[in-house]
């Protein structure tokens, strides 16, 4: 019975280790080294400066006389750059590839499954295109697209970006509601003021641009005070009313309405993204949790071969003295 427990003992220390190193180690450990690159938070921050280096370098680039000067630095340091973003597109499109589903099957499409992967490779592609005469400026600014791979490397800032491309469809309600308000005004103003000022009013379009100026605060108030300069007593306060009210309705309830339809965007973004870590992180405690009951099955398994082994030794010897028994009894 001390040996048995003693194998017992033996057994649980052994399968604690395991499963104590097995928590760190063991999910991460099965995922190919490309796929640890490519997830690693040194990639990612490598990814962020050469970025952040490309935006300066292209900024730096606008000084005729730094660029005469070094020309040729210049050029190394944009190839070398373009190089990066090459071998960086590379990686993530092999890890992404490597990585399996739900199912165990490895899509090697993957990358391209994720729009916002889908515009990083457009602009290393625009940037790797042949550089002739006729389009040598054009292609000199498309650089400058390069500062948006950013919005993939910053989960805050592709939350943002996400939240307006989202909300153009609720702006589109706005901007039609804006549009019947500048309409309705500018019919006002054309009926009121075209008389004696078409140069402002004169037609609906030109009454529209003028009501725009006015809108953004674009000295409206010289625009306002022509007009009451012509007018006495009642119009002057309905020609100050005319432009006050267009402004508060133009310019803050419609601001407010773009600021709402954004932020309410944004919130329902966050709550999904929230859920998908949610979701990411019960799927990796899940995972543990598999590991250590398979561990336990394991060594469960192992004790109980270990224990038919004793059992079978114990009746082996059992039979050994009960033969021993028998010559000796019949010795006497």
């Amino acid at each position: 019975m001390k040996f048995i427990r003693l194998i017992i003992n033996f057994y649980r220390k052994d399968f604690k280790g395991k499963i104590y190193l097995s928590q760190g180690n063991s999910l991460s450990s099965d995922k190919p080294l490309i796929v640890c690159i490519a997830d690693s938070r040194l990639f990612h921050d490598a990814v962020i400066a050469v970025i952040l280096a490309s935006a300066v370098l292209i900024g730096l680039e606008t000084s005729p006389e730094l660029y005469a000067a070094h020309r040729t630095l210049f050029y190394d340091l944009d190839q070398a750059i373009l190089a990066f973003f090459v071998v960086e597109l590379l990686i993530r499109i092999i890890a992404e590839a490597t990585k399996t589903d739900e199912n165990g099957k490895r899509v090697w499409y993957r990358f391209f499954l994720d729009p916002w992967h889908n515009f990083d490779f457009a602009i290393v592609f625009i940037c790797l295109l042949p550089v002739h005469a006729a389009f040598f400026a054009v292609l000199r600014t498309a650089r400058i697209l390069r500062v948006f791979l950013l919005i993939d490397e910053l989960p805050r800032l592709k939350l943002l970006v996400g939240a307006l491309l989202k909300s153009l469809p609720s702006m589109g309600y706005v901007l039609l509601l804006l549009l019947l308000h500048f309409y309705s005004y500018a019919i006002i103003g054309t009926d009121i003021f075209g008389r004696h000022n078409p140069e402002k009013f004169g037609n609906l379009p030109t009454a529209m641009l003028s009501l725009f100026q006015v809108v953004t605060g674009d000295d409206w108030t010289s625009i306002m005070k022509n007009e009451m300069q012509l007018a006495s007593g009642y119009e002057q306060l309905g020609i100050a009313l005319y432009f006050v009210s267009f402004i508060i309705l133009g310019a803050m309830i419609f601001l407010n309405l773009f600021i709402g339809v954004i932020t309410s965007e944004i919130a329902e973004l966050k709550a999904q993204d929230d859920k998908k870590k949610i979701l990411a992180k019960c799927a990796l405690d899940n995972n543990t949790l598999d590991y250590a009951v398979e561990q336990v099955e394991l060594q469960m398994r192992e004790m109980q071969e270990a224990l038919v082994a004793l059992k079978a030794a114990a009746q082996t010897i059992e039979r050994k003295n009960k033969i021993e028994q028998k010559s000796a009894h019949s010795q006497s």
